[in-house]
């Protein structure tokens, strides 16, 4: 089955979905290529085993090598936004732009911030309804009051929400606005087809060119021939999808993998707070710009991942699920990691906390439980493999005594970025600063990938708003 257009995009998430709708409405034939399989939201169901397969990368289990880090991202048309919290968070533009500028990256602000503003108003962005949130709210936000800490609510992407709190399963609802029910009809709408189940998709390049995309769908190959391509496929799968095309730049694909991850923690309360009923992620607290402090909940599966605690030990805590507060604490890593292919072509991710990060991580717990105890928690449980329970405050030192080095922690991201770094100069860049492919005319990347450094905050926001400042770039 061959196919022409005039643009192949690799990748329907939070990009692919949002620069694919631009370049249709601007006239342009676009064909997307996904990995995963489209989903009908009206079939999903509140049952983790069920659905961490059918929508997550690797099932849910995306590690570094090391396994030190759990990396969650979605496999499925609409991508991670399928699999999200629906949080819209703006990057502090103000404190990573300069940053970007300086590592040779210069993006506009007033092109980003026009970009959040449509966005905003399309994916009926507004404030999270405290009526929404799930009990363990209170707890956190009255410890943050107590300690001193400013506090707020959230602003997410959902319309009409019934506050069922199973947000990273899908939406059976159709009440997140995801890149399923948006983006990607409203796309399709335009002319744009989607192609979903498209294993061992390669970009066929001759000289300066990328000529075509080849897949294989059911068995069969697909050859999309293009004028241009886009390889919007998240930071870790636009490096793999480079890579595998024999696209390296002198080995820079790949290189600079940096992610915003940390641990969890969980306080108990004195009473029952029921924390699975109502939005996980509701609120942020502003204690640091070394770390980022937020509540989340998880139903019972993933949430006993988050644990500490062996055995009967484990059991006897997760028999008061009901009475647990959970929140996070994440820190933005240095852009380190790599992604790379080993000898079978399998994806392989590298990247390691530092001792800098791990001691920022721990300022950020500590601080996290003092807000819990100031809140009237009776016990507070920080996510470690070994068993750490802080009974009072005075407890809060065991962070230093136990916790030296990334395995200590259990450590997760939802937030990967870089590794295909956005710089104009190409001997240290793999995208200039129009998105376009160094050494390549019609070759564009336009995600979380050409991120150079890090953005301290949920990424869904910016990598949608980056992907409507590329299409400028792609369509002119």
């Amino acid at each position: 089955m061959t196919r022409k257009v005039d643009v192949a995009v690799i990748g329907s998430g939070a990009s692919g979905s949002v620069l694919t709708y631009e370049l249709a409405r601007r006239g342009a034939s676009v064909v997307v290529l996904e990995a995963g399989a489209r989903e009908d939201p009206t079939t999903f169901v509140h049952h983790e085993a069920a659905m961490l397969p059918r929508l997550y990368k690797s099932g849910g289990l995306q590690t570094t090598r090391d396994n030190d880090l759990a990396i969650g991202q979605g496999r499925t048309v609409g991508g991670s936004t399928v699999i999200n919290n629906a949080i819209w968070l703006r990057a502090k533009l103000d404190r990573i732009l300069p940053a970007w500028k300086d590592a040779g990256a210069t993006v506009p602000k007033s092109s980003i911030e026009a970009a959040y503003e449509e966005l905003e108003r399309v994916l009926h962005v507004e404030p999270l309804p405290p009526d929404l949130a799930n009990k363990g709210t209170n707890l956190f936000l009255k410890g943050c009051e107590n300690a001193g800490v400013p506090a707020r609510y959230l602003n997410h992407n959902r319309k009409q929400c019934t506050g069922c709190g199973w947000c990273n399963y899908g939406c059976q609802y159709n009440r997140k606005t995801s890149m399923l029910v948006t983006f990607i009809p409203w796309a399709e709408a335009l002319g744009a087809e989607v192609l979903d189940r498209c294993d061992d998709v390669r970009i066929q390049t001759q000289g300066k060119q990328a000529k075509k995309v080849t897949c294989y769908r059911n068995g069969e190959e697909v050859t999309v021939e293009a004028g241009k391509v886009v390889v919007c496929a998240g930071a870790i799968g636009s490096s793999a999808v480079l890579l595998q095309s024999g696209i390296d730049l002198d080995q820079r694909v790949g290189k600079g993998l940096h992610v915003l991850g940390g641990a969890l923690m969980s306080a108990e309360a004195p009473e029952p707070v029921d924390g699975f009923d109502g939005i996980g992620l509701t609120c942020v607290a502003c204690a640091s710009d070394s770390y980022v402090i937020e509540t989340y909940f998880a139903p019972p599966l993933v949430f006993a991942i988050g644990m500490s605690g062996w055995f009967l030990t484990h059991f006897r805590r997760m028999m008061r699920f009901a009475y647990y507060s959970n929140a996070g604490v994440m820190v933005g890593t240095q852009p380190t990691g790599t992604v790379s292919l080993d000898k079978k072509k399998r994806v392989r991710i590298d990247l390691k906390f530092s001792k800098d990060e791990i001691a920022e991580l721990k300022k950020g717990l500590r601080r996290l439980a003092e807000i819990y105890f100031a809140g009237g928690a009776v016990r507070v449980i920080p996510a470690t493999y070994k068993d750490i329970a802080f009974e009072t405050p005075d407890d809060i030192d065991q962070l230093d005594e136990k916790v030296h080095r990334p395995d200590d922690l259990l450590l997760g991201s939802g937030h990967p970025q870089g590794g295909n770094r956005m710089n104009e100069d190409p001997k240290k860049g793999v995208v200039g600063n129009d998105f376009r492919v160094h050494g390549f005319d019609n070759l564009f990347v336009a995600d979380a990938s050409v991120f150079p450094t890090n953005i301290w905050a949920n990424c869904q926001a910016t990598v949608m708003a980056m992907a409507h400042y590329a299409a400028t770039f792609v369509a002119a």
